[in-house]
C-alpha cells in the first residue's frame, strides 16, 4: 500500500473506535454475526446442493500448475492461473452431474463386480501393471500379499473407488454407446455419400459482380428484418471500463544490471573449460549446442559471432529484451562463401521506382542504411532489424540479384533491382567463408522486484485509492496516466485493449456502474479501472446493429438480382459454352467430386453444386443453381454411384465405428449441456473474491 493511501485509510479504525465506545461491536460479537458476515459461503460452489469443495478445487489447480511446471520449467502467470481455475470449476460442475445422472440411472458397480477387477481372471489394467511378471502372467501371490498388508488398507480404499468410478464411467459409455447404434442403413449411405463421383462442367457468376451502387435498402426494410430476427442479435451481459495500466517493463537501470552482471562473467566464460557446464550452472537461456553452423543459419541476435577470434568472449548486448554474450569455440574452413546483406523493398510502380533512386542516392552520400529501410522498406519482417537478413547463399535471391550481391565488394549498395513482389535496394556488410560452433550465455532482462516492479505497484495503489476518493479521469489527469477505453463480454476472456484477462473479466462479475476495481496484477502490468457502463444481455438495439442488417439485406437483394439477371441471360442459350461467351465469363471444370463433398474446386463452399450433380440429368443444361458465393449453371458428363452391396467386411467395420464415434461425442457434448442447463449450478466464487478484497 502506498503511503498516502496508508494514511487516508487510518479513518477506518477511527470508526471501529466510535463503535467500541458504544459497546455495539461486543454485542455483534456475541450473536456471532461478523463471523458469519465474514466466512461467507463454506464451499465455493453447489451442483443440485451438493457442494464443491475449495479442497477438490484446489487438489485439482495444483495438479494442472504442476504439470504446467513439467512441460516448462516455470510457474504458471496469473492469467494461465485464472484460466485454470475456469476449467476446475467446469470439469468439476460436469463431473458432479454426470455422477449424479449415473445415480439416477442406477448405475452402479457391485462388490462382486470389483472383486473381479481386482483379482479376477482379466483384471483392471492398473492393477495388471502392478502385478504383471517378466512372462506376462499376473502375480497373484504379490497380489494378495499387497490386498492383505495392514499398512496397505488406506491406499486400497483408494484404488477401490477409482476403479468404482472408472467401471461406473464405462457403463455410463456403454448405455450411451447402446442406445445411439448405428444402423445398416447409416453405414450403407455413408459409402454411397464417400464413393459416388461426378465430374461436370460450370459457369460461375460471383454475386460480388453486382455494384454496391445498384443496391438500395430502405429504412423500412432494415427495421422490417430486425424485427423478424431480433434471435440472430442478441447479447451476453457486457461492461465498458476505463482503465489505466502500470507495463512492469524493465527499465534502463534494469537493462544496464543484466548487462553489468553478464559483463562480470566475462572472464570466467572465457577460460571456462567445460562450456555447457559454465551455461547451466549461471542459468543462460539459451543453451548449449555442440554443432558447427553455416553462416545462412546463424541466428540474428548471434551474428556478433562472426566479429570474434576463437575463444573471444564478446561484451554483452541486447537483443529483443534479452542480454547475450557470445564465446567463438571453434571455425572451420566453408565450401561456399556467404554474404551479409541489408535490404531494402519498395513497392513496383511509378512511385516505388522513384523513391529507389532517392534512396540510394541518400544510401550512397553515407545516410545510415539501417535508418532508411526501418523507415520505407515494405518489408516488415526484415524493416524491423534495419533490413538486416543476415548472411546468405546464392541460391536465397533470384539469379540477377544474387549474381549482383556477390560480385559487389563490401560496404556498397546495389540497386534498384527487380524482384518478384517489388523493388530492391541491398548494401553488402560482409562475406565470410567460415562455418563457427559458439555458445551463447544469455539472461532475460527482468524488471527489479524492488526497485521497479515495487514502485510500480505503489504507483498503482496510490492511484487506485485517489482514485475510489477524488475521481478516476480527475486522478488520472492530475498524476499524468493516460485513461484507455475497453469493453468486456460475459463468457469471452479477451478485453478489447487489454487482450486476455480472466482476472479483469472474473472482477467484473461483482461489480457495478462507477466502481473502481481493486489493483489487478498481470504477468506484465498492473491494472486500475473503473466500470463505465453495465449492458445487460438482450437483444442489441437497431442502432447497434443497423450496418450489420444492412450488409446482410444488401447481400440477399445481391443474391436475388443476379439470379434474376442469369435467369434472363439464359433464356434461349443451348449450351455452356454459349453462356460463357454471351456472358464473357469461362467454362470451368470439376472432377470426380464425392457426394459427400462440400467444396468445388474454383468455387469454394458450395453443397448446392455438388448435390445438382448427383441430381440432374447427365448432358443437359442445369438451371439456374444460387450457391453460397455466386449463381452456377452447370452440365453433369458423368456420374458414378457407388454400390453398397460391394463392400467390404473390414469397411463396413470401418464406416461403423467412424460413425459410432461421431455419434457418441456429438451426443457427449449436446446432452453434457442439457444436464447443466437443467441443473441447479451455484457458483459462491464472486462472493469468496468480495470477502477476500481489503477493507
Amino acid at each position: 500500500m502506498g503511503l498516502m493511501q496508508k494514511l487516508r485509510s487510518g479513518t477506518k479504525y477511527i470508526i471501529w473506535l466510535l463503535i467500541l465506545s458504544f459497546g455495539l461491536l461486543w454485542v455483534l460479537a456475541d450473536t456471532q454475526v461478523f463471523d458469519a458476515m465474514m466466512a461467507g459461503p463454506r464451499n465455493m460452489g453447489e451442483v443440485n446442493r451438493e457442494p464443491v469443495s475449495w479442497a477438490e478445487f484446489n487438489q485439482r489447480i495444483n495438479l494442472y500448475t504442476e504439470q504446467y511446471r513439467q512441460q516448462t520449467g516455470a510457474s504458471p502467470d496469473s492469467e494461465v492461473r485464472a484460466q485454470y481455475e475456469e476449467m476446475a470449476w467446469e470439469e468439476l460442475v460436469v463431473d458432479k452431474i454426470l455422477k449424479q445422472k449415473m445415480h439416477d440411472m442406477g448405475i452402479m458397480v457391485t462388490d462382486s463386480e470389483l472383486i473381479e477387477m481386482v483379482t479376477g481372471e482379466n483384471p483392471d489394467p492398473f492393477i495388471r501393471q502392478q502385478f504383471t511378471r517378466e512372462d506376462g502372467t499376473i502375480d497373484r501371490v504379490a497380489l494378495q500379499n499387497a490386498i492383505e498388508a495392514p499398512e496397505n488398507r488406506e491406499i486400497w480404499i483408494m484404488i477401490e473407488q477409482q476403479l468404482r468410478e472408472q467401471r461406473r464411467q464405462q457403463k455410463l459409455g456403454q448405455y450411451i454407446e447402446a442406445s445411439l447404434r448405428v444402423s445398416d442403413f447409416e453405414v450403407r449411405q455413408h459409402y454411397l455419400r464417400q464413393n459416388s463421383r461426378a465430374s461436370f462442367e460450370f459457369v460461375r457468376f460471383p454475386y460480388s459482380d453486382i455494384p454496391a451502387e445498384e443496391i438500395e435498402v430502405s429504412d423500412s426494410e432494415i427495421r422490417s428484418y430486425y424485427r423478424n430476427n431480433e434471435h440472430r442479435f442478441q447479447r451476453n451481459k457486457s461492461w465498458r471500463i476505463s482503465y489505466v495500466s502500470f507495463s512492469i517493463a524493465p527499465t534502463a537501470a534494469d537493462t544496464a544490471r543484466t548487462l553489468q552482471y553478464l559483463n562480470g562473467l566475462r572472464a570466467d566464460f572465457r577460460a571456462a573449460e567445460n562450456v555447457e557446464r559454465f551455461l547451466s550452472d549461471h542459468f543462460s537461456e539459451t543453451s548449449y549446442f555442440e554443432n558447427f553452423l553455416k553462416p545462412s543459419e546463424v541466428r540474428p541476435e548471434h551474428l556478433k559471432a562472426f566479429e570474434l577470434d576463437v575463444d573471444e568472449v564478446s561484451e554483452a548486448y541486447i537483443h529483443n529484451n534479452r542480454a547475450h554474450m557470445i564465446r567463438l569455440l571453434e571455425e572451420r574452413p566453408s565450401d561456399q562463401t556467404y554474404v551479409r546483406v541489408r535490404q531494402i523493398r519498395l513497392s513496383d510502380d511509378a512511385a516505388g521506382r522513384e523513391l529507389a533512386e532517392e534512396l540510394i542516392g541518400r544510401a550512397r552520400q553515407g545516410e545510415s542504411f539501417s535508418r532508411l529501410a526501418d523507415s520505407y522498406s515494405t518489408h516488415s519482417q526484415s524493416a524491423r532489424r534495419g533490413g538486416d537478413l543476415g548472411y546468405i547463399e546464392r541460391g536465397d535471391k533470384p539469379a540477377a540479384q544474387a549474381s549482383a550481391i556477390f560480385a559487389a565488394s563490401t560496404g556498397s549498395v546495389i540497386g534498384p533491382l527487380d524482384g518478384d513482389d517489388g523493388i530492391y535496394l541491398f548494401q553488402v556488410i560482409d562475406r565470410t567463408s567460415r562455418e563457427i560452433r559458439f555458445a551463447d550465455l544469455s539472461q532475460d532482462v527482468e524488471p527489479d522486484p524492488f526497485e521497479t516492479v515495487q514502485r510500480l505497484a505503489n504507483e498503482a495503489e496510490d492511484f487506485q485509492y485517489f482514485a475510489q476518493s477524488d475521481g478516476f479521469i480527475s486522478e488520472a489527469e492530475r498524476s499524468g496516466f493516460t485513461v484507455r477505453e475497453g469493453v468486456a463480454t460475459e463468457g469471452n476472456p479477451v478485453i478489447s485493449g487489454l487482450g486476455q484477462n480472466r482476472i479483469v473479466l472474473n472482477e467484473l462479475q461483482h461489480m457495478k456502474r462507477g466502481n473502481v476495481s481493486d489493483v489487478i496484477e498481470t504477468e506484465d502490468m498492473f491494472i486500475v479501472f473503473r466500470v463505465d457502463e453495465v449492458i445487460p444481455a438482450g437483444t442489441r438495439p437497431l442502432d447497434d446493429v443497423r450496418s450489420q442488417v444492412e450488409s446482410i439485406l444488401r447481400e440477399q437483394k445481391r443474391k436475388e438480382l443476379m439470379t434474376r439477371r442469369v435467369s434472363e441471360m439464359l433464356d434461349g442459350i443451348a449450351s455452356l459454352d454459349e453462356l460463357a461467351e454471351t456472358s464473357g465469363k469461362a467454362v470451368q471444370n470439376a472432377e470426380r467430386i464425392r457426394l459427400n463433398a462440400a467444396t468445388v474446386p474454383g468455387a469454394g463452399r458450395e453443397p448446392k453444386v455438388v448435390g445438382a450433380a448427383f441430381s440432374l440429368a447427365e448432358g443437359q443444361l442445369s438451371p439456374v443453381i444460387p450457391g453460397n458465393n455466386a449463381v452456377f449453371v452447370m452440365v453433369v458428363d458423368s456420374r458414378t454411384m457407388a454400390d453398397p452391396d460391394a463392400m467390404t467386411t473390414a469397411e463396413r467395420r470401418q464406416i461403423r465405428e467412424q460413425l459410432q464415434q461421431q455419434k457418441n461425442t456429438a451426443f457427449g457434448s449436446v446432452w453434457v449441456d442439457r444436464l447443466k442447463a437443467d441443473a441447479d449450478i451455484r457458483d459462491f466464487r464472486t462472493q469468496q473474491r468480495m470477502m477476500q478484497r481489503p477493507m
